[in-house]
């Protein structure tokens, strides 16, 4: 007497049966199904699905692409003026910035989690007041320290960034971090990204003919020293935070919501 062959498992819920199991419920909520109830094989319900249309709307909805919509028009704007005038030597930094700007909701549809609202504009403030302003608009042939404070404001930014990605990182894998890994990788991300925009910087100057070294040694090092006490500002109010200091930048970093709501685990029968 042969018994019938059992069914395939669902890949979908198997996956989120092990995740409920042993790990982040949230965690296996946001990477399961939740629009619909289709049955698999067998007459197994499978867990639901998330709609990508639903995390696209929920972007849209959110209040920080308001600030984007603005922000991309005033790019657009000048790339415009620029083709309109032929002017193509002027539409390079505006084209990039159009694509540097939609960085902030690539993050979040990344990590699945929600940027407060004034780290998104912190992030464009920077992306005016460095590439456009201090590029596109000369204010760096007029005042060259005016480098300083956006090397400064940058490091500030890596740093709030990593403090971001290291809360939802926690909170989605059920971690505590010592407080001194905290502050040491805020430090590290910070001082990385300042040698990183250096060399960056270097390879500009010496294969694209750009002049963004031109006052030679004491301009990068300094460039460099701005953009690590940037981030060791950020560090030090961390350090401040966990010891009982209160923060609402640190709070509204480390407490982000996820862009769609966590759906419960499936009772069981």
């Amino acid at each position: 007497m042969h018994s019938d062959p059992a069914p395939e498992e669902d890949p979908a819920e198997t996956a989120g049966s092990r995740s409920q199991t042993g790990g982040n419920p949230e965690h296996a909520a946001v990477g399961t199904p939740v629009s619909g109830n289709r049955t698999g094989m067998g007459g197994r319900a499978a867990a639901p699905a998330l709609p990508f249309r639903s995390v696209i709307r929920s972007v849209l909805d959110a209040p920080a692409t308001r600030m984007l919509v603005l922000v991309e028009v005033f790019f657009l704007g000048f790339l415009a003026v620029a083709a309109l005038t032929q002017t193509w030597s002027d539409a390079g930094v505006p084209a990039m910035l159009i694509g540097a700007a939609l960085i902030p909701s690539a993050v979040e549809l990344a990590f699945n989690s929600r940027c407060p609202r004034w780290l998104h504009g912190c992030y464009f403030v920077f992306l005016l007041a460095g590439p456009f302003v201090g590029t596109q608009m000369e204010l760096y042939a007029f005042w060259t320290l005016w480098d300083k404070p956006v090397h400064a404001f940058s490091g500030a930014l890596v740093g709030w960034a990593t403090v971001f990605a290291l809360g939802v990182a926690c909170r989605r894998k059920q971690l505590a971090l010592p407080p001194f890994l905290m502050v040491a990788g805020v430090v590290s991300c910070g001082g990385f990204v300042a040698a990183t925009w250096e060399i960056a910087e270097f390879i500009s100057d010496r294969f694209l003919g750009t002049r963004a070294q031109n006052a030679g040694l004491v301009d990068t090092v300094t460039d460099m020293m701005c953009g690590i006490l940037g981030g060791i500002a950020v560090a030090v109010v961390v350090g401040l935070y966990f010891r009982g200091r209160p923060s609402a930048v640190i709070s509204s970093l480390l407490r982000s919501r996820d862009i769609i709501p966590s759906v419960p685990p499936p009772e069981r029968p």
